[in-house]
């Protein structure tokens, strides 16, 4: 075991890697008496007399791993601004790498916890428990401090947001297959990491309780199993420049930073509190309570933070973090047994709870309540704080799409987060290993009886960072303002949508009550013959058809009549219907069809002919934001005295009077009554959450709420009575359209919201400077 050690620290000598020499051969300690791991107690004569044998000898110039790493992540970048989308290939060789970094990780967690924590007795398993406990639960506090002062970065704007589906769904963490290895050998299969620590951890502990004797060759098998899978990693790490400059490249060369819009907010404040805690505040607090100066700590951690800053991956620096960990108590002078013991342990158990860099990631759920215009109050920040450190637990994609639904912000916003996942997910884990090796050297100390308290370094730091953090946060808010402007991005968005077609197209805007004489046939056969396709149209049914800021009639509707009259070889002709005439237009001949999100109702059912469904609706109360609250249940709403309830549609009204007898339903025409500049006064509207989504982005004063229980419906177009061919017709084409996926399509655009921009080229300069190539 001793050789294979001496073995790992020459060839890290060797690699470049950022060791010092003598911490792995030069300087001499007392392991203590305990029969535990020895390690340095076999001198390497061959390696001392080579370099004495060789005094004059001229050594050849090496670069270090973290000077290879950084000359590898430029040479990348300024391959990908120059090749641009041609080095997207690289991206296989950046997975390669990084799958190679991952394939020693998960053995080598297992065979280090259950080997490190066997080797402890039972009192110093407590300390170290105890210790170690105090140090993540204070790391936590200081997390969601930063987490409740990143909103000072957010400029004051008012903002709506597109519906989400996840509105209406509740997502839940299994908790019990995510951290119980009911089949640890499934848990090994899957990486299903929180659980494989589970079952590395209890078998750790049923090892202390044995005798040293009778466990020895359990233990110096682990030990050496964990050296050689050490070393597998020290070799492919050797390899870090090249796999980065893949990694580097490819991102580089592909990624853009067109429409990030108010993103940039989110980024650049994110950005700067991990900065501001991994080069700042935590080598700080390490300094002030450890035997360890600033630099050490970040001279120790430097390869480690480029390596897990360029791959964004945590899990692949942890044997790293072991080593940087052990040298530097060596260097100390304090290096033990228990010193090595405890560092094997807590690395890779305390990987398995939330970091800081984890934690710092629930800002984003704040930022998309600032973004959506339902922000987060500050009675809400306990609740907050709990659901978000547990649910953390079953990982960042599990736990911000369930907090987002949880604070009722539209959890759809996590796409925003997807967006940003490059750029923050380096930052991300150059806190979180910053943070990983702090809280081992701290808790380390602590357990060892090395901690070393500075009263006057503690007040220096405390105020030097509660200042810098302020104004840097307050000073980023003054330069996000100037940035960003007041303008709402999704209702730039909405208003500016446009539905791409070739097919001529006429609208009217006010119908004349002439009644066009009907050839015989049916409506099909009539609508071939004049080539016209006529569609009545409600000019304020947001998103199903609306005047954009083109003042061009457009929609999710609008789209599919423009999908239908292509395939078909027909014009369009738009004519505006209201609920009073749009049956008798109908049955006249004037329109062909009504457009406008109609929702299928029993008393539409028995009045009219309706299309199949070709979309699923939720019904929904748009009222102010301060009050949405009040209308979480429809019991809620039945109990609020003089509550006026508008809704559109004389029949719909009708309708959910006779649900809600005691609250005071009132028919308008058109959404617009409500919003704009009401005839008389009204507490909420009736919608669906589809459209009420749509109508709170251009006024984001209101708000959306789904009471509950849920209520569910349809959307469907109107068409003409007794006319079965044309029914057959309509029915068996949106059929077509559900198979083809352009229903599915159009919801993204129109109802979500997700806006798919032609994309043009990378900007690079083989291609836009130097133009070699088209």
């Amino acid at each position: 075991m001793e050789a294979l050690r001496h073995a790992l620290c020459l060839s890290l000598d060797r690699s470049g890697a950022t060791f010092p020499r003598d911490g792995c051969m030069g300087t001499q300690w007392n392991p203590g008496n305990e029969p535990s791991l020895k390690m340095n107690q076999i001198p390497s004569p061959k390696v001392k007399n080579s370099e004495a044998e060789q005094p004059k000898q001229k050594r050849k110039f090496r670069l270090n791993l973290s000077t290879s790493i950084l000359i590898g992540l430029a040479l990348g970048i300024i391959c990908g601004i120059f090749f641009g989308e041609s080095c997207a290939w690289l991206g296989i060789i950046g997975r390669g790498y990084v799958g190679l970094l991952q394939m020693s990780i998960l053995p080598y967690m297992m065979v280090s916890l259950i080997g490190g924590i066997g080797t402890l007795v039972a009192a110093k398993a407590i300390r170290l428990a105890l210790t170690a406990g105090m140090v993540l639960l204070g790391s936590w506090v200081l997390a969601f401090l930063c987490v409740f002062l990143a909103p000072l970065a957010y400029p004051i704007v008012e903002a709506g947001s597109f519906f989400s589906p996840s509105m209406t769904e509740v997502k839940e963490i299994d908790f019990i297959n995510l951290y119980i290895p009911i089949n640890p050998f499934r848990s090994m299969a899957e990486t299903i990491v929180p659980a494989v620590a589970v079952f590395s951890v209890v078998v750790g502990v049923a090892l202390i309780g044995i005798e040293t004797d009778k466990k020895r060759i359990l233990l110096d098998l682990f030990s050496v199993a964990s050296t050689v899978l050490t070393r597998v990693a020290v070799l492919v790490v050797r390899l870090a420049p090249f796999g980065l400059f893949a990694i580097a490249a490819n991102a580089a060369g592909t990624m853009t930073i067109q429409e990030l819009g108010r993103l940039q907010v989110y980024i650049g404040s994110f950005i700067l509190l991990t900065l501001l805690l991994t080069f700042f505040v935590m080598p700080g607090i390490v300094a002030m309570l450890t035997p360890f100066r600033f630099s050490d700590v970040l001279r120790a951690s430097r390869s480690a933070m480029l390596t897990g800053f360029v791959t964004g991956n945590l899990f692949i620096v942890l044997p790293l973090l072991i080593e940087h960990g052990k040298m530097m108590f060596e260097r100390a002078g304090i290096r033990t047994d228990d010193t090595d013991s405890f560092i094997e342990v807590l690395i890779p158990v305390s990987f398995n709870f939330p970091n800081l860099g984890k934690l710092l990631t629930l800002a984003f759920v704040l930022f998309a309540g600032w973004y959506t215009g339902n922000q987060v109050g500050l009675a809400e920040y306990p609740t907050f704080s709990v659901l978000g450190l547990f649910s953390l637990f079953g990982g960042v994609d599990l736990a911000l799409p369930f907090l987002l639904d949880q604070m009722r912000i539209p959890s759809d916003t996590y796409q925003l987060y997807v967006v940003t996942g490059v750029v923050n997910g380096w930052f991300a884990t150059l806190l979180a290993t910053m943070n990983l090796f702090a809280f081992t050297l701290i808790a380390t100390s602590a357990a060892t009886g090395n901690l070393k308290i500075k009263p006057r370094q503690c007040v220096v730091l405390g105020v030097s960072a509660s200042v810098l953090t302020v104004f840097l946060l307050l000073g980023a808010r003054v330069g996000f303002s100037s940035i960003i402007g007041t303008s709402d991005i999704a209702q730039e968005t909405l208003m500016q949508m446009q539905v791409k077609s070739d097919v001529e197209t006429r609208v009217v805007r006010i119908a004349n009550d002439a009644k066009p004489a009907l050839a015989e046939g049916s409506r099909l056969d009539h609508i071939l013959d004049r080539g016209i396709l006529k569609v009545g149209y409600h000019p304020d049914m947001y998103p199903f058809c609306f005047f954009n800021d083109y003042d061009q009639l457009v929609g999710y509707d609008v789209a599919l009549m423009h999908e239908l009259a292509a395939s078909l070889d027909l014009k369009l002709e738009f004519i505006p219907w209201t609920y009073e005439t749009r049956d008798e237009q109908l049955r006249s001949g004037q329109i062909d069809v009504a457009i406008g999100g109609l929702m299928v109702t029993p008393e539409r059912l028995a009045r009219m002919t309706l299309t199949d469904s070709y979309m699923t609706i939720t019904a929904a109360i748009v009222i102010e934001d301060h009050r949405r609250d009040a209308v979480s249940t429809w019991d809620d709403i039945r109990q609020l005295d003089g509550f006026r309830l508008a809704t559109t549609g004389r029949r719909l009204s009708r309708n959910v009077q006779r649900h809600l007898p005691e609250t005071n339903v009132v028919y308008v025409d058109s959404p617009r009554d409500f919003f704009h500049e009401p005839k008389q006064p009204f507490d909420a509207i009736l919608m669906t959450a589809e459209g009420g989504s749509a109508y709170t982005i251009l006024y984001p004063d209101y708000d959306v709420a789904i009471p509950k229980p849920q209520f569910k419906g349809n959307v469907a177009f109107a068409i003409p009575p007794d006319e079965p061919a044309f029914e057959k017709f309509f029915n068996a084409w949106l059929a077509l359209q559900e198979t083809n996926g352009t229903l599915s399509r159009f919801y993204d655009k129109w109802i979500v919201g997700q806006v798919a921009s032609e994309k043009s080229p990378r900007w690079c300069v083989i291609r836009d400077v130097l133009h070699w190539v088209e």
